[in-house]
C-alpha cells in the first residue's frame, strides 16, 4: 500500500473536482435601484433582480407589499410602492425573502424550487436533496 502525504492527497482530490463545480460563481443578485420620487418609491430593475431569483415575479412581488404593509403596482420592469420606503428597508425585504425563499436551510444553496406534497408546499433543495416546508 503506498503511503500518500496529505498535500498530496489534497492536490489530487483539487484536480478531480470538475471545472463547471470549482469555478462557478457565487450567486448574487444585482443590486436594486431603489429611488423615492414624489410620494411613491420605485424599485427600477424589479423584473431583473427577479429574474435572477429565479422565482415568480407575482409571488416575489406579493412578498414584498405585505412585508412593507404598502400597496403597489408593476409597471414593465419597474414595482412602484405607495409611500417613501427607505431603500435600506426594501433591501432588508429583499434579503429575507431570499432566505426564505430561495436558500435551503441546511446548505445555503440557491439551487431550491417549490414542490407540491398535498396540501404542503415544499422547498427542496437541488444540492443537497433537504426539503422543509414554506407558507407561500
Amino acid at each position: 500500500m503506498t503511503e500518500f502525504e496529505y498535500e498530496e492527497l489534497l492536490d489530487r482530490a483539487r484536480e478531480r473536482i470538475p471545472t463547471e463545480i470549482s469555478e462557478r460563481a457565487r450567486w448574487t443578485l444585482p443590486e436594486p435601484q431603489i429611488m423615492i420620487e414624489g410620494a411613491n418609491t420605485i424599485f427600477r430593475n424589479f423584473a431583473e433582480v427577479v429574474s435572477h431569483m429565479d422565482r415568480d415575479e407575482n409571488h416575489v412581488f406579493q412578498y414584498i407589499l405585505n412585508e412593507l404593509g404598502t400597496s403597489g403596482s408593476r409597471e414593465g420592469p419597474r414595482a412602484r410602492f405607495k409611500g417613501r420606503i427607505p431603500p435600506k428597508r426594501l433591501k432588508k425585504r429583499i434579503v429575507n425573502y431570499v432566505n426564505t425563499f430561495i436558500k435551503c436551510g441546511q446548505c445555503s444553496a440557491p439551487d431550491t424550487l417549490f414542490i407540491k406534497e398535498d396540501r404542503t408546499t415544499l422547498l427542496k433543495c437541488q444540492a443537497c436533496g433537504a426539503t422543509r416546508p414554506v407558507k407561500l
